[in-house]
């Protein structure tokens, strides 16, 4: 049996899987990470001990975080996590614990779960993205992972889609980017303005537009709705072909909260992929919903963890 846990900045994920790689328990609760780094590395230290009470015979500890995590388990930024600068995690782990740990990036387990056991079980290369209130993604190529000079390899959120956007002076690297245009918060406000040329729409009765009740107006044939969704997977159909075409790869996994969608959004992302990369890519190119959303951390962080055994 093998600890999973998935870290993020608003829930703190956990379960155990099972020799034949099903999660056997899970638990899910609040990170609480605007109480800083210590109240966040105690509380997985109590997580962890309760799941060695309950299996004894867990073998390894596996930890998916968003940001940008060494080798040795340092997370050198994780920008969700107050505090998280040059944390040295796996080592902490292995000093507290006496089994082996391993830390990565949670599009990194993600995508190692959808290669294991998910959607891209028989694919030797395939682009890993995630949408919720971010854009991940994790590259795989000849069924490796694909990391990058500085480890960073797969961030498709930061992917410049409009270079005439102004300036964000105080992080500069987050202007005109993929993330800015289709992540949860940028369909909520996008689905503002475009509901100021519906005032009939059916959305005026939601609190908000947020991608959950766009997909409930878009079965309903809400235009409003439906053109949130064109329009959204139209960038992110921008993106994602520009990764394919500089990785020259056909298959796109799509995980993450905004996966769940109503199909129109992933359609129109396919057609848009299809239409901009090139001709050898677009006749053959393929998005496929993952199999895991909600436990995909936990699922392959688990799996890392079995992996260095």
């Amino acid at each position: 049996m093998y600890i999973g846990i998935d870290l993020g900045g608003t829930n703190l994920k956990a379960g155990v899987l099972n020799d034949d790689g099903k999660l056997i328990y899970q638990i899910s609760q609040s990170t609480h990470a605007a109480k800083g780094l210590d109240y966040v590395l105690n509380n997985m230290k109590r997580v962890i001990y309760n799941f060695l009470d309950k299996f004894p015979a867990v073998k390894s500890i596996g930890v998916g975080i968003p940001g940008i995590v060494e080798s040795d388990g340092t997370v050198k930024i994780s920008p969700n996590l107050p505090e998280w600068v040059d944390i040295p995690l796996g080592k902490f782990l292995q000093n507290v614990f006496s089994i082996p740990s391993v830390v990565d990036n949670d599009a990194n387990v993600a995508a190692i779960a959808e290669m294991e056991l998910g959607a891209a079980k028989e694919a030797n290369n395939f682009l890993y993205v995630t949408l919720g209130t971010g854009v991940g993604g994790a590259i795989v190529i000849d069924r490796k992972l694909y990391r990058g000079e500085f480890l960073g390899a797969g961030e498709i959120g930061y992917m410049i889609i409009n270079m005439k956007e102004p300036i964000n002076k105080a992080m500069p690297y987050k202007t005109g980017v993929l993330e800015e245009y289709i992540g949860r918060n940028r369909i909520t406000a996008y689905g503002n303005e475009v509901l100021k040329k519906y005032p009939k729409s059916i959305l005026k009765h939601y609190d908000r537009p947020d991608p959950y009740f766009v997909s409930e107006a878009v079965a309903k044939n809400d235009p409003a709705a439906i053109q949130i969704f064109n329009d959204i997977g139209y960038y992110m159909g921008i993106g994602i072909a520009s990764a394919l075409n500089l990785l020259d790869m056909r298959l796109v996994v799509i995980g993450g909260g905004i996966s769940l969608a109503h199909p129109i959004l992933m359609e129109t992302a396919l057609a848009t992929i299809q239409e901009r990369t090139l001709p050898t890519i677009g006749k053959q190119a393929e998005i496929r919903k993952a199999l895991f959303t909600k436990d995909a951390g936990i699922v392959g962080a688990a799996l890392l963890g079995k992996a260095m055994l």
